[in-house]
C-alpha cells in the first residue's frame, strides 16, 4: 500500500477498520436536528447514515486508507506601497482545485489496488458520502481539535484529506492520545463565535466559510460587519492554532501563482462578469461560490476594509444584473460611508432606489440610508438572525 501511495507523492496516510462511526453519526444527526448545518440540505439523515458506514460506500469494505496533502502556503509578496483594498482567500483554495488534484491521485491509487492487489477499492475527496475527519482521527493521522479540524502532528490543521475504501483487510492504526488540553485559541479567534463554548462543535449559521462558499443567498446583517476581508473561506481558527504553526509546507499545486489568487483587489472582483469569472477561476475551488456569490462577498469586504476610492466600484455594482449583488452593494456603500465619513454616497443609493424593482434590494437601500447615519443592527449577532435567507 505504501508503494502505491508513494507513486502519487502521498506520504501522510493512516488505516482504519471499515466499521460504522456511531459517535460521529449521532453528533452529525444532533447538529442537523439543532439546525447547525444551516443550508447544507444535502446532509439528510440518510446521507449521514451512509457517510458514517464505509460498507455502504463500498460493499464488502474491510479497511479505509485515509491520506492527506499539506496546504499551508506562504503569503505571496504584495506590491510595495499603499494600494487598493484586497480580499482574502483561504489558503487551501489559492491554487488548483484540491478536488481535481486529489481525485486524480486517489483514482489512480484505487485502480492500482484493484489491478495489482486484486481487491475492491473506491476513492473520494470531500464530495463523497464519508465523514473523513472522524475516520482520519481513528486511523491515527491526527486528532480532532476544538475547532473540529483534524490536527496533524507537525502540520496542524493545514492538511486536505482524502479516502480510499478497500476490501483488503489492512492493519489499522491507533488513535493518537492527544488533545487540545486547555487551549482555546481557535474559539477566541473566530470572528463570529461559530465555535461552541468549550469547542468541538461549529454552527454553520455563524461560519464565514459556510456563508462565503455554500450560502447562495443573503448574508445575514449581523454577520456582514464581522466578515472582515474574507471573500472565500476563512482561516481564522486555523491561523490561531499552535499545532504546526511554524511549519510552512504546501503541495505545489495548492500554491498561488500570483498575489491575485491569494489577495485579490476587491474593486476588480466587482467588475467580473460570468465569462471573466470563469476565465479567471476555472479549475479552482473558488468556482464553487459562483460569480454572484464571490461579487457579493467582495461587496461586503469593501464595506469592511475599503476606502473612499472604492465608492465608484460599489456604486457601479448597484446596477449589477444580480439582485444579490445590488443589495449587498447597497449595504457596503452605507457602511463605507459611515466608516469613512465621506460625503455624497447617499445620492447613489437614492438614485438606485428610484429604479429598483426588487423588494429585498429596496429594503437594503432603505436600511443603508437609515443605518449608516445613525448606527443600527449591523453589529448584532445571534443564531436566529444568522440563518441564511
Amino acid at each position: 500500500m505504501r508503494d502505491i501511495l508513494g507513486r502519487e507523492g502521498i506520504i501522510l496516510a493512516g488505516i482504519v477498520a471499515a466499521e460504522p462511526l456511531l459517535e460521529a453519526r449521532q453528533a452529525a444527526l444532533r447538529a442537523r436536528g439543532e439546525g447547525r448545518l444551516a443550508g447544507l440540505n444535502w446532509m439528510t439523515e440518510d446521507w449521514i447514515e451512509r457517510a458514517t458506514d464505509p460498507v455502504q460506500f463500498l460493499a464488502g469494505a474491510r479497511s479505509v486508507v485515509m491520506v492527506g496533502l499539506p496546504c499551508h502556503s506562504n503569503e505571496p509578496a504584495a506590491p510595495s506601497g499603499d494600494g487598493p483594498a484586497r480580499g482574502r482567500i483561504a489558503r487551501y483554495a489559492r491554487g488548483r482545485d484540491y478536488h481535481r488534484v486529489f481525485e486524480s491521485k486517489l483514482r489512480r491509487a484505487a485502480r492500482a489496488i484493484r489491478d495489482e492487489l486484486r481487491a475492491g477499492a473506491r476513492a473520494t475527496v470531500d464530495y463523497g458520502p464519508l465523514l473523513e475527519r472522524p475516520l482520519a482521527a481513528l486511523a491515527g493521522v491526527g486528532w480532532q481539535g476544538k475547532s473540529t479540524m483534524l490536527l496533524v502532528p507537525g502540520a496542524g490543521p493545514w492538511v486536505m484529506l482524502g479516502a480510499i475504501a478497500t476490501t483488503l483487510e489492512l492493519e489499522p492504526g491507533e488513535a493518537l492520545r492527544k488533545s487540545c488540553g486547555s487551549c482555546e485559541r481557535c474559539i477566541a479567534a473566530c470572528p463570529t463565535g461559530a465555535i461552541s463554548a468549550g469547542g468541538g462543535e461549529v454552527d454553520a449559521r455563524l461560519c464565514i466559510s459556510y456563508h462565503t462558499i455554500e450560502n447562495r443567498g443573503v448574508i445575514p446583517l449581523g454577520l456582514r460587519g464581522r466578515m472582515g476581508d474574507h471573500v472565500f473561506g476563512c482561516d481564522e481558527c486555523l491561523e490561531s492554532c499552535p499545532v504546526g504553526a511554524g511549519t510552512w509546507e504546501c503541495y505545489r499545486e495548492f500554491e498561488p501563482a500570483t498575489i491575485e489568487y491569494a489577495r485579490p483587489v476587491l474593486r476588480e472582483l466587482l467588475a467580473l462578469d460570468e465569462e471573466q469569472f470563469a476565465g479567471r477561476y476555472r479549475g479552482r475551488a473558488i468556482m464553487r461560490a459562483k460569480r454572484d456569490g464571490l461579487v457579493r462577498n467582495a461587496c461586503i469586504a469593501l464595506g469592511n476594509v475599503g476606502d473612499e476610492g472604492d465608492f465608484n466600484a460599489l456604486t457601479g455594482a448597484l446596477d449589477d444584473a444580480s439582485p444579490l449583488v445590488r443589495g449587498h452593494a447597497a449595504w457596503a456603500i452605507g457602511r463605507l460611508g459611515r466608516r469613512t465619513g465621506a460625503r455624497g454616497w447617499e445620492r447613489a443609493l437614492v438614485a438606485r432606489a428610484i429604479l429598483e424593482k426588487d423588494a429585498w434590494v429596496s429594503e437594503e437601500i432603505k436600511l443603508a440610508l437609515a443605518e449608516a447615519s445613525v448606527g443600527g443592527p449591523y453589529g448584532r449577532i445571534d443564531h436566529a438572525g444568522a440563518t441564511a435567507d
